[in-house]
């Protein structure tokens, strides 16, 4: 009797394991058709939704267009140039300019753009109540506490005064007669620096030097001529 009853009890185990592996196949079934039909949905969703994404990518084009500045003609984009700086060519004419300031020192630079990168300075230099700078079209000319006056209209610096001004640069001639000098350094060290033009190259060099001691130069109109930390006589 014990033997029946084990079996029937096993059977009824096996119907419930039955059943119970059908129920759980048809909620899967249920959850998979459930996930197909929304991504399907979602299918179907997806060309509004680009035309959207369409309308909102026109209208950043068309906002990011509005604020930069086009040449049609040149096909270029145009940077707002610094306040500070002159354009030469159209803020100041291309030549050889006498700098001069009322100020113990001054500061000049000549960069081929206006934000004035490292790479991009030509020339800059502090100096004291006055120096002369070679400026071509295209260049960038910033000043701080310098007024820019053309060579031909720019005025003469006596040279009585000159011991005065022991950080700046002559033009033969004109600031200061042909001949020969004795440059003697202000303190423990000074600077002298003859060229042929303002703008300082390898080629137009004559002579770039630290003293500490007097040294003797001759000097040829139409020269540039430089002193820094430095005192000058003529010879006799």
């Amino acid at each position: 009797m014990s033997k029946k009853i084990t079996f029937f009890s096993k059977l009824k185990f096996l119907i419930m394991g039955l059943l119970f592996l059908i129920i759980f196949g048809i909620v899967i079934g249920l959850l998979i058709t459930v996930a197909l039909d929304s991504k399907n949905a979602e299918a179907q969703n997806l060309p509004s939704s680009s035309e959207k994404i369409e309308e909102i990518d026109t209208e950043e084009t068309s906002i990011t267009e509005a604020t930069m500045s086009f040449e049609p003609e040149t096909s270029e984009f145009t940077i707002p140039a610094d306040d500070t700086a002159l354009l030469i060519g159209r803020d100041l004419t291309a030549g050889v300019y006498k700098l001069v300031s009322d100020m113990p020192t001054a500061f000049y630079r000549i960069s081929m753009t206006p934000q004035a990168n490292f790479i991009d300075i030509k020339d800059n230099d502090v100096f004291s109540k006055f120096t002369y700078i070679k400026v071509e079209d295209g260049e960038y000319l910033t000043l701080i506490d310098a007024t820019a006056i053309p060579l031909d209209e720019a005025p003469v610096t006596s040279f009585e005064n000159i011991a005065t001004h022991k950080n700046a640069k002559y033009l033969v001639g004109k600031d200061i007669n042909p001949g020969s000098y004795t440059v003697y350094p202000d303190d423990k060290y000074g600077f002298v620096e003859i060229s042929s033009e303002p703008i300082n190259t390898p080629s137009n060099i004559v002579l770039s030097s630290y003293i500490s001691s007097p040294i003797s130069i001759n000097l040829v109109e139409g020269q540039f001529f430089k002193i820094s930390q430095s005192k000058i006589t003529l010879n006799q």
